[in-house]
């Protein structure tokens, strides 16, 4: 690779300045979580999507910003709800 990096762009530095390995997140029933916090109005969460989401993202991108920008969302979004794992420790 640095050799294809050198060939092609010449003046960039052939050593990375930054590594990072890939990082993902689960949600405890491993099902995305969309949705409003249920103290904070303004904050909305989109999380859980285990290094699959971004597949996803345009759908998951309208779905959030309906939530940000107060509209319905125009699909049910009630499997992906934080109150769902409330809903587990009753």
């Amino acid at each position: 690779m640095k050799r294809i990096i050198k060939a092609h762009f010449p003046t960039l530095e052939a050593e990375p300045s930054i590594v990072e390995t890939c990082i993902y997140t689960n949600s405890p029933d491993k099902g995305f979580i969309l949705d409003v916090h249920p103290k904070w109005k303004n904050v909305v969460i989109g999380a859980g999507f285990s290094g699959h989401g971004f597949k996803l993202s345009p759908v998951v991108g309208k779905l959030l910003s309906q939530l940000a920008t107060g509209q319905r969302p125009s699909y049910d979004l009630s499997p992906f709800r934080l109150s769902r794992f409330l809903k587990n420790k009753l």
